[in-house]
């Protein structure tokens, strides 16, 4: 079957490109995903899928501790497509994001972030790998099964969902309490299509240490606030020396890292306030990391009468949880082999070293989660991002063949 999707896929090469293309022209930054929304709803409209619009619910998503407040959803809407097998087979959930960042340090673009670009190989433009080329390839994989005329006997459940990048991941929460459940999920990001059944946790939040501004020539009247940061920084570091010690079989060691600092009111005036968003990565392996953080907060404090009526203040910004679904179980197993057949070389199945919606289909809604998508994250956020056009093709053929195997493929008709 394999060889008959791989013609297949290279007869509609064309096809799959230029509907690539339209989802990259179109602006899905966040808070205007709809752009995209309504092309891919044709889409599923050519597919014959039953179609419904999720619009995320804050009043109803906050019962669950993953929910992230501050997100609006006028005309934001996660679209799914569902595509009903003949019965008695395993369903397979496919999930992608539509919205994008907004364009990373404009200048350095050598292109027009919205206008898709071939050159050597690859297709250039905002959100051509991160996610636009897995929700393409997704789609596509969908059509040529249709064309081979492959009949399944499990439910093919498509989610292309929105508010992903903001640290939000509102809009996969919502298509799972909306009752979306299938036997295997498979989530598309940019990791080379490896399959990876985990992904890193990763909690933000503000830390705030207040001093005394004043004149930069007479510092004895007032207190730095960076000198009073950079000893907590210090031991912020050692303790990040810690953590590398944990190990985990699919995933990297934590890291604590300091994103954004602010500080500073003038050319000769002492920093009265250092504001600074701080992030650490974490296992889940269950571990206190967040309690370790305030631990050593609280304990540089109490070493400092200065803390003492000037508190370190310290506030949430986003977390978004880790998850590990069993490698050597049946759905990530499955894919790999796949994988592993397609390219003629043992893949084995790893893990994402940042955060995505996998956590929630596997800690919330309890289904085995595998993520693998074409193009690289590190291409990711960044000026002049790209996918390697083969490398989408090949997403097209792998997730067809995955659909295939997983939902039971019958005779070509």
């Amino acid at each position: 079957m394999m060889d008959r999707i791989k013609a297949c896929v290279e007869a509609h090469r064309e096809e799959a490109l230029a509907f690539l293309k339209k989802l990259i022209s179109c602006d899905t930054t966040d808070y205007h995903e709809v752009n995209g929304q309504i092309e891919v709803e044709k889409f599923l409209r050519t597919l014959g899928a039953e179609i419904c619009r999720i619009y995320p619910d804050p009043e109803k998503l906050r019962k669950y501790t993953c929910f992230n407040e501050g997100h609006t959803y006028d005309d934001r809407y996660c679209l799914v497509g569902m595509i009903r097998g003949e019965g008695e087979g395993r369903s397979i959930l496919l999930n992608a994001h539509m919205d994008t960042v907004f364009p990373a340090s404009p200048d350095e673009w050598r292109t027009d972030p919205f206008v898709p670009v071939e050159n050597d190989g690859r297709l250039y433009g905002l959100g051509s790998a991160d996610t636009k080329g897995s929700m393409s390839a997704m789609l596509m994989a969908v059509r040529i099964l249709k064309e081979l005329g492959v009949r399944l006997q499990g439910d093919i459940i498509f989610q292309g969902v929105v508010d992903e990048e903001a640290g939000g991941g509102n809009g996969s929460l919502a298509c799972i309490d909306a009752g979306y459940r299938a036997d295997g999920v498979l989530i598309g990001e940019p990791n080379g299509l490896r399959p990876m059944s985990a992904h890193m946790g990763s909690y933000a939040f503000w830390m705030t240490v207040e001093g005394k501004s004043t004149h930069g020539n007479m510092k004895w009247t007032g207190t730095s606030a960076f000198e009073k940061t950079l000893p907590l920084l210090n031991r912020l570091s050692e303790l990040e020396k810690s953590w590398m010690q944990r190990k985990h079989e699919l995933l990297p060691s934590p890291r604590i890292s300091v994103l954004q600092f602010h500080m500073g009111d003038g050319s000769i005036t002492i920093p009265g306030e250092c504001k600074m968003l701080v992030n650490f990565t974490y296992l889940p392996d269950g571990f206190d990391y967040s309690g370790e953080i305030m631990r050593v907060i609280r304990e540089y404090e109490a070493e400092d009468e200065w803390f003492r009526e000037h508190p370190i203040r310290v506030a949430p910004h986003h977390d978004c949880g880790p998850y590990c679904t069993d490698p050597h179980s049946e759905w990530p197993v499955k894919v790999a082999e796949i994988v592993s057949d397609y390219y003629g070389k043992e893949t084995a199945v790893s893990g994402l070293p940042c955060g995505a919606d996998g956590r929630l289909y596997s800690n919330v809604g309890h289904m085995p989660t595998v993520i693998m998508g074409p193009g690289d994250i590190e291409n990711a956020h960044k000026p002049n991002e790209f996918i390697p056009i083969s490398e989408y093709l090949d997403a097209v053929a792998l997730y067809a063949e995955i659909i295939y195997q997983w939902c039971r493929g019958g005779e070509i008709e």
